[in-house]
């Protein structure tokens, strides 16, 4: 048996993935996997499949996109399933393309004649399930279980509770929290004598570079844009607490259950809320504007972010570590 699947391309995306992946591993033991994605994608489950074919997707960077895909598509060959988790149209032509006599994915974007099988991609319901929901024409049906990812946890005991705090979050800058608020919390939990540990992407190099020159302390650590992938899983997998935009490294840190504090503002915690984390408090003011679900603030205030104060984030985090 041999199955293609279509990762995701964003982490978080990736990360919820993870059940749906799990799962058909479980159901097909025997089977070989090629994973097809991003860079983030591939290094997210290379540990986690280490006898699985992986295929980096360029075609996004090729002149003329649909030749590449065509490319790709005789590099990969045929399968006897091919799952595409993506939504758009070219994802589905792939998956044409192989000629796979199963081709499962999402009825939209006009592609439903692509696959073979098209699922309706239902609202209101949490991404993990959503993917989940793929596995239904193999007749595995039901809730989907934890995320799961495999860490190598570091050993090294440290004298002080380790908080890490993620300032950044893919798709937008209305997914932040203010740089403001999170020097006052970072402040406040280097008092307690906590150790507190900077991440985040290339995006989030200048504001936590900021955030180090406004705070000078022994237990602060910046290490934005300093981690791989992999790194960046075994380094959460050792802390105490997790302070998170909604972002990709909220959800690795629910699927190594890590108590974690997440704020959300414009996104939907129906849909991409940690799934199934223990230990795990959301924060949101629940605006009657949000969730919008924008890259940026359509009515230029901010406010569901903006409002939210580091007072309820450090309530919250007594609560979180008293619990454990």
């Amino acid at each position: 048996m041999n199955i293609l699947v279509r990762l995701p391309t964003w982490l978080g995306d990736a990360v919820m993935a993870s059940p749906f992946l799990a799962t058909l591993r479980a159901h097909f033991a025997d089977a070989q996997f090629c994973f097809v994605g991003s860079s983030v994608a591939i290094a997210l489950f290379a540990r986690d499949f280490p006898h699985a074919r992986f295929v980096l997707d360029n075609t996004k960077q090729e002149k003329v996109r649909l030749l590449a895909t065509l490319r790709l598509a005789k590099e990969l060959g045929r399968f006897d399933i091919a799952f595409t988790l993506q939504n758009s149209f070219l994802s589905a032509f792939l998956l044409f393309l192989t000629r796979s006599p199963m081709r499962i994915g999402f009825a939209n974007e006009m592609r439903s004649f692509l696959l073979t099988d098209s699922l309706p991609k239902h609202k209101n319901l949490h991404q993990v399930q959503r993917y989940y929901e793929l596995l239904r024409p193999l007749g595995i049906c039901g809730e989907a279980p934890k995320l799961a990812l495999f860490a190598q946890k570091e050993t090294t005991l440290h004298a002080n509770k380790r908080i890490r705090i993620n300032t950044g979050g893919a798709f937008g800058s209305a997914k932040r929290w203010s740089k403001e608020q999170f020097i006052i919390t970072a402040r406040a939990l280097l008092a307690r004598g906590f150790e507190v540990i900077l991440v985040g992407g290339a995006d989030d190099v200048a504001t936590n570079a900021a955030i180090e020159r406004e705070i000078t302390h022994a237990n602060l650590h910046n290490l934005t844009g300093k981690t791989s992938i992999e790194q960046l899983i075994d380094t959460i997998a050792g802390l105490d607490l997790f302070i998170t935009n909604d972002s990709g490294p909220m959800h690795i840190a629910a699927a190594l259950q890590i108590p974690l504090i997440a704020l959300f503002g414009p996104t939907d915690y129906r849909e991409t809320s940690p799934w199934k984390a223990q230990n795990a408090f959301l924060l949101s003011l629940n605006l009657s504007c949000s969730p919008c679900k924008r890259r940026t603030c359509p009515l230029g205030h901010h406010a569901c972010m903006e409002i939210l104060q580091a007072d309820s984030v450090l309530a919250h985090v007594e609560k979180v570590l008293d619990s454990f």
